[in-house]
């Protein structure tokens, strides 16, 4: 009789300590509070918003809660702004059926941004030694048939290339190039092969949602010294931070024989005098990586940087002009070219 009591105690104590145990458990990860973000903080009228919610112990309840914006519930966690104002936002996570925790509300401001034209810039990396680059050419000249939207800009590599631009090799290094041709879309797309066939990848670029980056140039050319003064304006469209601008000088209409083992061009090998247009000669910026806008890169400031590239003998009617803004990841936000003669009006949408 002893035994089966002390047994009882035995049992008694340890389900004692095994609820004990299990409450303190219970309480440490009960969710006591929650609370709110998104991501933008501060937001432009057609943004997409995502909200998140955690509790306090740090787990991510979005899925399971109510998110309201001005006081009307979403049917998920992201939002569409729509006019200029600002949002109060609040989440409600439903404990149980009896007991639901609210957020603290946040305000997120919505300002309108400024859209701008959207260009797609092309960097065709090319050779006149090279069999396969007229693919790329004439893929080229497609596009333009369907978009004035699109900046070209032919960068030719090889020792026997008489137009080699050297100095491309860093950009070279920083997409990964292994070979030609490569094309790449505003700097870090690849062009999907074959080129003739992704048309539309190159032209889908230049439509949906329009760039809050602007730029216009103001070129002028001085025919005593054969120097292009070249005004390069910028103009943001919202708050931007780490951007990089790159202004390239280019020539076009230089005649010599094309390496070609396509099909494009007659399927003649070589081209005899080829025309090759947006030729890359010079860099202005000093890195072909871009340099860094400085100063306050905000909603409506403009950024104005001045260049002078000398012709050197070559025709002024033949040399233009191509500038973009990149990221920090180093994509291109948006470009435009222009000639030696020109002074343009940024393409406000």
């Amino acid at each position: 009789m002893k035994n089966l009591h002390l047994l009882f105690a035995l049992l008694t104590f340890g389900f004692f300590i095994s609820c004990s145990k299990d409450d303190n458990n219970s309480g440490g990860s009960t969710i006591q509070s929650i609370t709110i973000t998104a991501n933008p903080s501060e937001a432009y009228v057609g943004d997409n918003i995502q909200f998140t919610v955690k509790g306090n112990n740090n787990v991510d309840v979005t899925g399971t809660s109510v998110i309201y914006v001005n006081a009307s519930p979403i049917v998920n966690n992201f939002f569409t702004t729509t006019a200029v104002g600002t949002l109060s936002v609040y989440a409600v996570y439903q404990v149980s059926s009896t007991v639901s925790l609210t957020s603290p509300t946040i305000q997120i401001p919505v300002s309108q941004a400024i859209n701008f034209n959207k260009r797609v810039l092309i960097e065709d990396f090319t050779g006149t030694w090279c069999q396969y680059c007229p693919r790329v050419s004439y893929s080229i000249s497609q596009v333009r048939a369907q978009t004035n939207d699109a900046v070209v800009v032919a960068i030719h590599r090889g020792a026997s290339d008489p137009y080699n631009f050297s100095a491309a090799s860093v950009l070279e290094s920083m997409i990964g190039l292994t070979g030609y041709p490569t094309a790449m879309l505003n700097r870090k797309t690849d062009w999907t092969y074959p080129e003739n066939n992704n048309i539309a990848q190159v032209v889908n670029l230049t439509n949906g949602v329009n760039p809050r980056i602007g730029l216009a140039m103001t070129n002028s050319v001085n025919s005593t010294n054969g120097n292009v003064t070249v005004q390069v304006n910028v103009k943001f469209g919202k708050n931007f931070s780490g951007l990089k601008l790159v202004v390239y000088a280019l020539e076009d209409n230089l005649l010599y024989n094309q390496t070609n083992s396509t099909s494009f061009y007659g399927g003649v090998n070589p081209i005899t005098n080829f025309n090759h247009k947006d030729v890359l000669r010079a860099f202005l910026t000093t890195s072909i990586l871009g340099d860094d806008i400085p100063g306050a890169t905000t909603l409506n400031n403009v950024y104005t940087r001045s260049f002078v590239y000398n012709l050197g003998g070559a025709q002024a009617a033949n040399i233009h002009f191509a500038a973009f803004v990149v990221d920090s990841a180093g994509n291109a936000l948006n470009s435009r070219d222009a000639l030696a003669n020109e002074t343009q009006t940024f393409e406000v949408q």
